[in-house]
C-alpha cells in the first residue's frame, strides 16, 4: 500500500477507528429471563453508538431452539433458546458500514440461515434500528417496528 508521507498520523488514526468500531462486545451475551425490552420510538440513531441485536424464540411448542450466530470477526458458538426466551449481543458498527452478523437456526423441518444484522438494511431508511429485536418464526424472522409497535418487518430465510 502506498501511504502518502505527509499524512501517516491521519492514516494510522483512520485504521485505528475502523478496527476499534468493528468489534462485537461479547460480554453482553446473556439470556433474558424476563423477556425482551423493546426499543422506543424516541431513540435517536447514533451511527457511532452500540447496536444491540436481540433474538426471541417465537417458534412455539416446548422444544428449545438451537442457533449459531457469528460475523467475520466474532463467533458466539452454538446456543439454545427456550420457548419465548431471548438472547442479545451488542457491537459497534464497522467504520465503512459493512457490518454483518448472520445466524443459523435448527428448526424441526431443517436448518435455516438469516443475516440477523446487515448494515445497509438495518441502519438506513425508515426501518433503521439501534436495538434490533427479532422474533424467530418458522416462516422466517420478523423485526420489531417502532412505528407500529408490532413485529411486522418480516423476511424470508436466506437462500442457500
Amino acid at each position: 500500500m502506498n501511504i502518502p508521507k505527509r499524512y501517516p498520523s491521519l492514516f494510522i488514526l483512520i485504521i485505528f477507528i475502523a478496527t476499534n468500531l468493528s468489534h462485537a462486545d461479547t460480554r453482553n451475551n446473556i439470556s433474558a429471563a424476563n423477556g425482551p425490552s423493546l426499543p422506543s420510538t424516541k431513540d435517536a440513531f447514533n451511527p457511532f453508538g452500540k447496536i444491540t441485536v436481540e433474538i426471541i424464540n417465537d417458534i412455539g411448542g416446548t422444544a428449545s431452539l438451537p442457533y449459531h450466530c457469528k460475523s467475520k470477526d466474532n463467533d458466539f458458538g452454538v446456543q439454545f433458546l427456550q420457548p419465548g426466551g431471548s438472547w442479545s449481543f451488542s457491537f459497534k458498527r464497522q467504520f465503512f458500514g459493512r457490518t454483518l452478523f448472520f445466524c443459523s437456526f435448527a428448526l424441526a423441518n431443517g436448518k435455516f440461515y438469516f443475516d440477523i444484522f446487515r448494515d445497509h438494511r438495518d441502519t438506513a431508511g425508515d426501518d433503521w434500528c439501534q436495538k434490533c429485536v427479532w422474533k424467530i418464526r418458522t416462516n422466517g424472522p420478523c423485526r420489531f417496528n417502532g412505528g407500529t409497535k408490532q413485529f411486522d418487518i418480516c423476511f424470508p430465510w436466506n437462500k442457500q
